[in-house]
């Protein structure tokens, strides 16, 4: 009877769930891969490049910068929610990633599907 009980008491499977490391490598490569576009993209590395690249941190919370909330605001206000969009998706995208190497995949996906549909706005823009 002590057997049975113990049975029931196992997880379902032994596999630990993947690093820290390896799901902030994957969950970055998700999040930042889609705005390659901005050193790839051919003609000059003038001003208007460097801006975007300087702000490439906030750039996978670019989708606030579509609301007209932000309109007439201060440049530092639409940074700031840029970059507080990016750090919950992030938090979210890495959490997800930690429970399994199923989930990490998904994970890894949903940030590039994420990151792409904010890239294809950026470039629009750009």
């Amino acid at each position: 009877m002590a057997r049975r009980s113990q049975l029931f008491m196992l997880p379902l499977t032994e596999a630990k769930p993947p690093g820290a490391l390896n799901v902030l490598l994957v969950v970055l490569l998700g999040l930042y891969s889609p705005f390659a576009w901005i050193v790839l993209r051919p003609g000059p590395w003038d001003a208007k490049r460097f801006l975007w690249l300087k702000s490439w941190a906030a750039l996978p919370g670019f989708i606030v910068q579509s609301l007209d909330l932000f309109e007439g605001r201060p440049l530092w206000l639409s940074y700031g929610s840029m970059g507080l969009v990016t750090l919950v998706a992030f938090g979210i995208f890495f959490k997800l990633g930690r429970t399994s190497r199923a989930w990490l995949l998904f994970a890894f996906l949903l940030a590039a599907a994420f990151s792409g549909w904010n890239s294809w706005l950026a470039y629009q823009v750009y």
